[in-house]
């Protein structure tokens, strides 16, 4: 015969969900470095942007809405450089009427 197994206590089967780092519930993601080897990606940027802009409410959070659509309008140039607006259409009028599309 087989000696019997060990058999491990029950626990928890779901790890409980965590905070990232310097998250707070209910405020829109802060941009992260998505390429940590190299240059910052300007589309990811400016999607990551974009996203936090439509989840913000202007007259709530004024500060964090200026600050959003100046760091769209900065990355114009980089979306002009990559042929970027050549090929894709801004669907937020919004967002089209910051970077001049």
């Amino acid at each position: 015969m087989y000696p019997s197994q060990p058999v491990a206590p029950e626990g928890p089967r779901h790890a409980v969900p965590q905070q990232g780092m310097g998250s707070i519930p209910g405020q829109p993601p802060r941009m992260m470095n998505m390429n940590p080897g190299g240059k910052y990606s300007a589309i990811a940027s400016f999607v990551t942007y974009v996203k936090a802009l439509e989840a913000l409410d202007p007259r709530s959070f004024p500060d964090e809405y200026a600050e959003h659509t100046d760091r769209i309008r900065e990355l114009k140039p980089f979306l002009r450089a990559h042929g970027i607006l050549d090929v894709m259409e801004i669907k937020n009028p919004e967002v089209a009427a910051l970077i001049g599309v």
